[in-house]
C-alpha cells in the first residue's frame, strides 16, 4: 500500500482512526521502556496476567508462541484495552514508537488544539505515516474493559516482536499509549502446547458487517471472533461487548467509539471485554459472563457503518 493511499484511507472513514496507534510524544522519553513481569504468568499452561492501571501495563517482556490467553484486570479509574501488533520483519519497537505513535499524537494535538481542522489533520497523517504501516499484523488482544472488570481474550501468538498498547483518549486529549501504555513484547519459538478454546457464540467480522450467531442466555460464554478480510485501509477489525442501561442511547455509544471526538472518560456504557484488531483469516476468542440485561456488540472503527448488534440476556 502506497503512502498516498494510506492516507486515503485515514480521510475516507473513521475506521482509519481506530487503527493507527499511538504512542510517547515526548521525544526525550526512551522509546523502549523497560517491561516488569506480570505478577502471575504461567508460561506452562499459557495463561498471562495482565494489570492495568492509568497509565501503565504490568506486563511480562517474552511469552511463549502458539495459543495464549490474556486475563487482563483493570485497576485504573478509566477503561482500557490491550491491543497487539505485530511487527514487520526489520522493524523495530522503537521505529513504532518514533516513526508512528509521536507523529500521530503531534498532529491530534495540532487537531485538538484548534490548529488543524478535521480533513487537514487526516491529510497529514497521510503525508507523516511511515511505509511499513500497512505490513503490521493486527493479533488481536483483550478489548475495552471497564475500571475494576477482569476481561480474557485468547489469540494465537507467532514468534516475532511486537508492541502492546493502549489508545484511549485521556480527558485531556492524551493517547493513553502517549502517557505509558506503549510495551514492546518479544515471542519465542517456544510453544504454550495449548489448543484453541470451544466456542458457543461466533462473529464473523468483515467490510461493513458483522454477523452474530449469539447464544443470549445468562452465564459464561466462550465468542469465536473472526475476520474474512482485512478492513479497507487498515490492518482488522475489532468487536467489543458493552452493557447498556435500560435507557442508554445506541447513538451515543456509536459516537463515543470514534476517538477522533471520543473515547474519553465517561464512556456511556460498561465495557466488559472484546478482541482488538484481528487480521483477515484470524479468529480470537473472548471469555464473557453475562447477566440479564442489555447489551451490545459493537466495532470500534466502523459502529457509524452499522457494525454492530444488540441483544437483550434473559
Amino acid at each position: 500500500m502506497s503512502l498516498k493511499s494510506k492516507g486515503l484511507a485515514l480521510a475516507t472513514a473513521v475506521t482509519v482512526l481506530g487503527l493507527v496507534s499511538c504512542g510517547p510524544s515526548d521525544p526525550d522519553v526512551p522509546a523502549e521502556t523497560p517491561v516488569e513481569p506480570a505478577a502471575e504468568t504461567s508460561a506452562d499452561t499459557g495463561i498471562v496476567e495482565v494489570m492495568v492501571e492509568d497509565y501503565s501495563f504490568l506486563a511480562p517482556p517474552t511469552m511463549r508462541s502458539g495459543w495464549t490467553t490474556f486475563r487482563m484486570t483493570n485497576k485504573g479509574e478509566q477503561p482500557h484495552f490491550m491491543l497487539l501488533y505485530r511487527l514487520p520483519e526489520g522493524t523495530t519497537f522503537g521505529d513504532y514508537a518514533g516513526q508512528l505513535a509521536q507523529p500521530f499524537q503531534e498532529q491530534y494535538d495540532r487537531y485538538t488544539s484548534g490548529e488543524l481542522s478535521q480533513g487537514e489533520f487526516l491529510e497529514q497523517l497521510g503525508g507523516v505515516l511511515p511505509e511499513w504501516l500497512g505490513s503490521l499484523e493486527g493479533i488481536g488482544g483483550v478489548g475495552l474493559t471497564a475500571p475494576g472488570r477482569t476481561a480474557q481474550t485468547t489469540v494465537l501468538l507467532e514468534p516475532g516482536d511486537y508492541v502492546m498498547e493502549c489508545y484511549l483518549v485521556s480527558p485531556e486529549g492524551k493517547f493513553h499509549n502517549s502517557l505509558g501504555m506503549l510495551r514492546p513484547l518479544i515471542v519465542t519459538e517456544e510453544p504454550t502446547g495449548r489448543e484453541a478454546p470451544e466456542a458457543d457464540i461466533f462473529i464473523t467480522l468483515s467490510n461493513y458487517e458483522m454477523s452474530v450467531e449469539a447464544v443470549n442466555t445468562a452465564g459464561e460464554h466462550t465468542v469465536a471472533v473472526h475476520a474474512t478480510e482485512n478492513a479497507e485501509g487498515l490492518v482488522g477489525h475489532d468487536v467489543h461487548l458493552a452493557r447498556l442501561a435500560p435507557d442508554a442511547s445506541i447513538e451515543d455509544l456509536i459516537a463515543w467509539m470514534s476517538w477522533i471526538d471520543g473515547m474519553r472518560s465517561p464512556p456511556p456504557a460498561e465495557f466488559l471485554g472484546g478482541t482488538e484488531h484481528v487480521g483477515a483469516g484470524r479468529t480470537s476468542y473472548m471469555t464473557v459472563s453475562l447477566e440479564p440485561g442489555r447489551y451490545a456488540w459493537i466495532s470500534e472503527g466502523f459502529a457509524s457503518q452499522g457494525m454492530l448488534q444488540e441483544c437483550v440476556v434473559e
